[in-house]
């Protein structure tokens, strides 16, 4: 069964952990190693738009996956990033989360992560684009951290 982020399709094999409320995917061009989103499952354009259960689950489930992909990639630190709206940079018009690990040294400037994040998607086109089996490996090694 497929879920849905914004207008795009996901695949299952894409996504490495469900709630009820909640799924983790890898990112398709991650701005560092490790880089994943968290989405409700209920397709709510806006933070403003969410429930309150909806919010808990959220940031429980960026929360551990938080850990996972610190742990996981090597980081020594974390970004966690919402961008609600267009002017925030949103381009998918699902909330979302980003979970990115973060290590000394990754950006020249730390802020710079942001202005990554703000432009990541707006160069998007297929050839940019980690393989789908690329993809699968990473959220099939992630998946075993929550089972």
């Amino acid at each position: 069964m497929s879920l849905r982020f914004g207008q795009h399709l996901i695949k299952p094999s894409v996504v490495f952990l469900k709630t009820e409320l909640s799924f983790a995917l890898v990112n398709r061009k991650p701005v560092v190693p490790g880089h994943v989103l968290i989405c409700p499952l209920r397709p709510a354009e806006r933070f403003r738009d969410l429930h309150p259960e909806e919010v808990t689950d959220l940031f429980c489930v960026a929360q551990r996956v938080g850990n996972v992909v610190e742990q996981h990639f090597g980081g020594t630190s974390l970004t966690i990033a919402v961008q609600d709206g267009p002017e925030a940079g949103q381009t998918v018009k699902h909330v979302h989360v980003h979970i990115l690990p973060r290590k000394s040294g990754d950006f020249s400037r730390n802020d710079n992560v942001y202005d990554e994040l703000q432009h990541h998607d707006k160069e998007d086109s297929p050839s940019k684009w980690r393989s789908e089996d690329e993809m699968a490996a990473e959220a099939a090694l992630l998946k075993k951290y929550f089972q």
